[in-house]
């Protein structure tokens, strides 16, 4: 998997110097579980009235995670920064 997949991002700045491709490939945090990329997750704001892998998920193991609270304003400015929208 790579950073950049399903966005319009080619690099990734991660703010302390450190810019990598988007295309790069990255190591899972694990074979067994599934994560939330909390630097990519926008909560579906400005595509669905809910985020979707809460809606989905069939055994509601999808909540929030109280250390990656994000106002309306910041996550719909991820996701114009991760689509590359003006």
């Amino acid at each position: 998997m790579d950073l950049g997949g399903g966005t319009e991002l080619t690099e990734v700045d991660f703010g302390d110097g450190t810019v990598v491709s988007g295309k790069a490939p990255q190591s899972p945090v694990s074979n067994e579980f599934y994560y939330i990329v909390s630097d990519k997750c926008t909560e579906c704001m400005g595509f669905h009235e809910e985020p979707q892998c809460a809606a989905v998920c069939p055994v509601d193991c999808c909540v929030p995670d109280p250390e990656h609270v994000e106002e309306e304003e910041t996550l719909l400015a991820k996701k114009a920064w991760l689509h590359a929208e003006a």
